[in-house]
């Protein structure tokens, strides 16, 4: 099946004076469960599913295992993890305690074959819908939130997403610009966000 793309600007020149430039991204929105991909493995060897599904918890263990050391992990044929980590613009070299320092992320690294491997196997088709971003201006984001506040408490970033007519990438960067300028705030978990006007903006 062929991996189906679309064009879009570039994020950071489409608000700059001048030429817009653009990028292929892929379209596909898709997510492949663990069921699936245990289902699939199983098609193709003699393991059952629930055996297939152990090994990828015990290996989801592992990883965080050795992360948790400090070790960088290496999946033959799949790639590397590592992880990188967060601290305080302030933070010096004499800090001692660890309450200021978090896990930013975990990074991924494909291995070079994963990437041979998908260059030789991989085909492209420009995609019959259309998942790019409305391209809507600060001030038409405020008015919609305006309206959208009226009769609702809070909104989600999907619901953001419904509302705008934006990518979740495009969503996630202006949700991250409205929670810094103060007019948004999250009411809920970081995982799970929920966001609500803060005092004197949309309509409070």
């Amino acid at each position: 099946m062929p991996i189906e793309f679309d064009i879009y600007p570039s994020p950071a020149q489409s608000s700059n004076e001048g030429a817009i430039t653009y990028h292929a991204r892929v379209a596909n929105s898709s997510t492949i469960s663990t069921n699936e991909i245990a289902q699939n493995i199983h098609k193709r060897c003699t393991l059952t599913i629930s055996d297939i599904k152990a090994v990828l918890v015990e290996l989801h263990d592992e990883i965080v295992h050795h992360l948790c050391n400090g070790d960088h992990v290496y999946l033959e044929g799949i790639g590397y993890f590592r992880l990188t980590l967060s601290a305080p613009k302030d933070i010096t070299p004499t800090e001692k305690g660890h309450q200021a320092v978090d896990i930013k992320a975990v990074d991924f690294r494909a291995d070079t074959l994963l990437k041979k491997d998908l260059q030789k196997k991989a085909r492209f088709i420009r995609t019959a819908h259309k998942h790019r971003s409305a391209l809507l201006d600060i001030y038409e984001i405020d008015a919609l939130l305006v309206d959208f506040f009226e009769v609702n408490q809070y909104i989600t970033r999907q619901r953001f997403e419904q509302l705008c007519g934006f990518t979740p990438s495009t969503a996630a960067r202006h949700l991250k610009r409205l929670l810094e300028e103060g007019r948004l705030k999250n009411t809920n978990t970081k995982q799970s966000p929920v966001y609500e006007p803060v005092k004197g903006y949309y309509g409070r």
